[in-house]
């Protein structure tokens, strides 16, 4: 079996996306008022990375003892297609897609008509290349402007995307305005805890280092979360964090995995620091373009800043919501 590329895209196109991002991540502001190219830009170099390390799903999940990796990525997939008991018939939408690991996941248990949105053309381009399901498509748009007439679909769902949003309640304006009425909205968001105190200069520190290095405008409280939830008309009918189970979400950046795990040697410590050597070599030598290691040295600090949060417990990529439009 060949393996696996790390990076597909041509070199030019990551020199330009590299050259925009490092200009605005690191800018509180630039980031709200241009997510649009952050969140594109941020994707589009980090996306074959995800792939190569994660695999087709970028989220965590909780995960059990004797539950592999992959595992507990797709039962914390199907949980979302169970909760939803989607029919055929049903017209699903899916904002912030990815490359569709999720999407597939869904529409191989219920056979759902769903639509994939992403703002990155490149996770468009790789989640059609990768396949897309009977009656399901991917395309691009912008969930702050969802590409949709009013009173379209069923359900809404998110992964771990809203937290790119520079503005909660008017995303899940739109969310609100595609769903027809007694719609679902759903899903897992990346939220602060109330253990976030925002007088402690080392969690100050940390939230800032995720929200800069993750392409991230602002995160926000679970309680902000629900709250804005509400304001925009949606009947929250559940929220709560996800707990640990046996296995922290973290752990495969954390300690990485087991010796029998096809990702050993692409997500734990050892592997990022060799990866990241690997990539100065390659820009000193100009087979990377220039920024390839500042964009790596982003990428160390997100992982770093993730699993301080995470260990504090004033951040969680967990928080689920159950929300209807009445």
């Amino acid at each position: 079996m060949a393996e696996k590329k790390i990076f597909r895209r041509p070199r030019k196109a990551l020199k330009q996306d590299i050259s925009s991002f490092n200009g605005i991540h690191e800018d509180a502001d630039a980031r709200k008022g241009q997510y649009s190219t952050l969140v594109a830009n941020y994707y589009s170099l980090t996306t074959d990375l995800y792939e190569f390390s994660w695999g087709g799903s970028f989220h965590c999940a909780n995960r059990y003892r004797n539950e592999t990796f992959a595992e507990s990525i797709q039962r914390h997939e199907s949980y979302l297609a169970l909760r939803m008991q989607l029919k055929p018939e049903d017209k699903v939408l899916d904002i912030g897609c990815g490359v569709g690991g999720p999407l597939r996941r869904i529409a191989h248990l219920s056979g759902a008509q769903i639509t994939g949105v992403t703002i990155s053309p490149y996770q468009v381009q790789r989640a059609r290349e990768i396949g897309v399901p009977k009656n399901c498509e991917f395309i691009l748009g912008d969930f702050m402007k969802l590409p949709f007439e009013d009173n379209s679909f069923d359900y809404v769902y998110a992964i771990e995307s809203v937290c790119h949003a520079p503005d909660k309640s008017k995303c899940f304006a739109e969310v609100f305005r595609v769903l027809k009425p007694g719609g679902l909205f759903l899903g897992y968001d990346a939220c602060l805890t109330d253990k976030y105190n925002p007088q402690n200069p080392e969690h100050v520190e940390i939230i800032r280092t995720m929200e800069a290095t993750f392409a991230l405008p602002q995160l926000r409280l679970t309680r902000d979360f629900v709250t804005d939830l509400e304001s925009t008309g949606f009947t929250v009918e559940e929220n709560r964090i996800i707990p640990i189970a046996d296995i922290p979400d973290y752990q495969p950046f954390d300690k990485g995995e087991s010796l029998l795990s096809p990702n050993l040697h692409r997500t734990g410590p050892i592997a990022r620091r060799m990866g990241h050597y690997m990539i100065w070599f390659t820009e000193k030598i100009r087979v990377a373009p220039k920024g390839s290691t500042k964009i790596s040295d982003t990428c160390q600090k997100s992982v770093t800043s993730f699993l301080q949060a995470r260990k504090l417990d004033i951040f969680t990529s967990l928080f689920f919501f159950f929300a209807r439009k009445p």
